[in-house]
């Protein structure tokens, strides 16, 4: 396999698209500050750090990582706050895996698991994107099992090198662990029936019991800050280091549950809600058994969307055959803490806090229809109307705009992550103001799309700002270089995000997802292309994200508004 290695972009392309980005997000005077200050830097250090990034991405790429993806590991691992409220991701994801109730769900622990035990085996088929780029398989790691460790500064990735042989996977079901086989001594998956026999013994098996007063992941839920002492406590009992250490084996996670529920009540608790996943391992499947929700709780640190999203396909096409169940299997066995009165206390004081800050935290749902493409009189990128919709939704309730970031894969390159597309450029804002004051020209329209589709040829061609200026960031920081220039105005403007973006297409793998939003003030957006339409998923802040209500009311006023300027200049 080859996979392209990631180019370090040209520093005076990156400071004058950098200039131009920052233009409708500040004042003159701001902006004057921040023009100086990238001539200052351009003239005086430029060279220097960028001389330095250029060599230390040959040395991390001879090593087949890029001159990004260690430092960008390293930022996911710095987090010290909950996981869950910071950086980890509910994805819901559909597949026709049968009617509600336990064999839809044995169908998915099935097809997650040969998904899974493929990667342990070094079986996974290459990926290779539609214009036949290689696509890096790093990512692809994270179904081998194994877990983020909370570690006292900086978190680890621990992945046990074991074969894919008599694998156990974790099943949640209210609020308890149960470890369950997943695999024979072939490393292949063991058979649907079997799957959901050991399934009906986890959940016959908690009809007697009583739900625990910790949920069994809570520790996973409190951030690395507290969560690391924690865990250090927790495991000087040896029986409670067995069980971590079981928890690290397992391949997967999945969380059964049992009450039906509406979509978002079910994105939410996914994504928010304590016990449902172990969070600090890469993934944690989710299925209810009373309706037809599917999801998977995924740990960021390693993982993209695009990569959950492969993998679904891939379950989804599995052909699953027809098996007897099993002989002499395990049966799911209980893992329990063996907890301190005062460590118990600690935790439930804990769970308190953590439940109070879950419960601040939202998702609204908002569909805008959209004209069929054989209405519309030319081409226009769904990706584009749906970031000038937003756009317009800011400026129409706020009176402004500020930055937004949008995540473009870049996994057709080395060790690739993902960049950053900044869609609030200065052609967007001209046609957004002139659309909403009714007085928006074809051209105008031209302009502001023709802009995004240089954003998108840019950040494709490893030519993004967002990354490059952090790795200069980087070298300056380690070679002792003035770092001023990385505290401009402009740059820290642009680098706040009001929204946080990202889309992985139509609803065929993964619907929606939801996660915090990266500011207070802000909101997280989620948006997929429907055959009649766009839906919007805003994550928000209960107590701080600025009118919630306008910026939802105002983004159905904006596609009303696009399509009728689109139909009347077509």
């Amino acid at each position: 396999m080859s996979v392209k290695p990631l180019p370090v972009p040209e520093l005076d392309a990156t400071l004058d698209r950098f200039l131009a980005t920052v233009r409708p997000l500040v004042d003159d005077a701001a902006y004057e500050e921040t023009s100086q200050a990238t001539q200052e830097f351009r003239k005086q250090h430029g060279d220097e750090v960028q001389a330095g990034l250029e060599e230390f991405a040959r040395d991390e790429n001879a090593a087949g990582n890029s001159w990004l993806s260690e430092d960008w590991l390293s930022g996911y691992l710095m987090t010290r706050t909950s996981l869950p409220l910071t950086s980890n991701v509910g994805f819901q994801i559909t597949g026709d895996f049968g009617a509600p109730g336990l064999g839809r769900a044995a169908e998915l622990v099935y097809r997650a698991a040969s998904v899974h035990l493929q990667q342990v085996r070094g079986e996974t088929p290459e990926e290779v994107d539609p214009r036949g780029n290689h696509i890096s398989m790093q990512q692809w790691r994270c179904m081998e099992g194994g877990l983020r460790h909370p570690a006292e500064e900086v978190d680890e990735i621990i992945r046990p090198e074991l074969s894919a042989a008599d694998r156990e996977i974790g099943v949640i079901h209210r609020g308890r662990l149960y470890a369950v086989p997943v695999s024979d001594q072939d490393g292949q998956p063991l058979s649907l029936r079997t799957l959901a026999e050991s399934l009906r013994s986890v959940i016959d098996g908690a009809e007697a019991a009583t739900e625990p007063e910790l949920p069994f992941g809570t520790l996973s839920y409190v951030g690395s800050e507290k969560a690391a002492p924690l865990l250090e406590e927790l495991t000087e009992n040896p029986h409670n280091a067995e069980i971590y250490d079981r928890i690290t084996r397992m391949i997967f996670m999945v969380n059964v549950l049992d009450t039906q529920a509406e979509v978002i009540e079910h994105l939410e608790h996914s994504a928010f809600e304590v016990g449902h996943a172990w969070a600090y391992k890469p993934l944690t499947y989710e299925v209810c058994l009373a309706d037809d929700w599917l999801a998977i709780h995924v740990e960021h640190s390693t993982v993209d969307g695009a990569t959950i999203l492969a993998a679904v396909a891939r379950m989804q096409e599995l052909a699953i055959p027809e098996q007897p169940v099993a002989s002499e299997i395990a049966s799911p066995e209980p893992l329990t803490w063996d907890l301190s009165e005062s460590l118990r206390s600690t935790l439930l004081e804990e769970l308190a806090a953590y439940r109070r800050d879950a419960a601040l935290h939202g998702v609204h749902r908002v569909f805008v229809p959209r004209p069929h493409k054989a209405e519309l009189p030319f081409r226009i990128s769904d990706d584009a109307a749906q970031q000038l919709i937003m756009l317009y939704a800011q400026l129409a309730t706020y009176n402004r705009v500020r930055s937004v970031y949008e995540a473009v894969d870049m996994r057709e390159y080395q060790a690739g992550r993902t960049e950053c597309l900044r869609p609030v450029t200065s052609e967007a804002v001209e046609f957004v103001a002139a659309l909403q004051a009714g007085e928006a020209t074809l051209e105008q329209f031209q302009a502001a799309l023709d802009a995004h589709r240089s954003w998108v040829k840019a950040c494709k061609s490893a030519q993004g700002i967002d990354r490059h200026l952090l790795g200069l960031q980087y070298v300056a920081e380690r070679n002792g270089v003035d770092t001023s220039f990385f505290a401009n105005p402009g740059l820290t403007t642009m680098r706040r995000d009001f929204l946080s973006t990202t889309s992985i297409g139509g609803p065929e793998q993964i619907v929606r997802y939801a996660f915090a939003p990266t500011t207070p003030e802000g909101f997280g957006m989620t948006y997929t292309r429907l055959s009649d339409g766009y839906e919007f998923c805003i994550n928000y802040r209960r107590d701080t994200s600025e009118d919630l209500e306008g910026f939802a009311r105002n983004l159905t006023v904006a596609a009303e508004k696009l399509w009728e300027f689109v139909k009347r200049v077509g």
